[in-house]
């Protein structure tokens, strides 16, 4: 059992050392805005970090912090001033309240399920599905309101 713990320590602190090395995810968060960087320390204390990205939005860069916890993804989205616009959570079908996962089953009624995220903006949570249709050979992407209300629906949705 020691031997064991012993084991799963090192590689894990080895897993982390991979992650931090060279041009991956350090070099990359250190080129990150300072605002961002503090953000996404203050939001990923238990988090394996695992990729950044950024986007130019409306109001200016958004940068996606990816990371994971207790084996799901949690992605960090940060505006370039260093405020938190986003936490995606990867869930599924029986973590999320039953008027968003009967409007999901309904529109998914013939089609696999890929990804589920619960997306907290703010206040504001919504869940974000991936489905795609084997027969049609089409991906859909949905966005449901905790209530149940659909927000949107988009034919070959790209991924998360």
């Amino acid at each position: 059992m020691t031997i064991a713990r012993v084991f799963l320590t090192g590689l894990a602190a080895s897993a982390m050392a991979l992650a931090f090395d060279g041009d991956s995810f350090t070099a990359k968060f250190e080129a990150l805005p300072q605002a961002v960087r503090e953000t996404a320390k203050a939001h990923m204390e238990n988090a394996f970090p695992v990729s950044i990205s950024s986007a130019k939005g409306e109001q200016g860069w958004d940068y996606q912090v990816n990371t994971r916890v207790d084996g799901k993804y949690h992605d960090l989205v940060i505006d370039e001033k260093g405020k938190l616009v986003a936490v995606k959570d990867e869930t599924d079908l029986a973590s999320i309240p039953a008027a968003a996962k009967g409007t999901i089953e309904k529109q998914a009624a013939a089609s696999k399920l890929i990804t589920l995220e619960k997306v907290t903006e703010g206040a504001q949570v919504s869940y974000h599905a991936i489905m795609k249709d084997d027969a049609q050979g089409a991906t859909v992407q949905l966005r449901v309101a905790a209530d149940g209300t659909l927000k949107s629906i988009s034919p070959n949705g790209s991924g998360k």
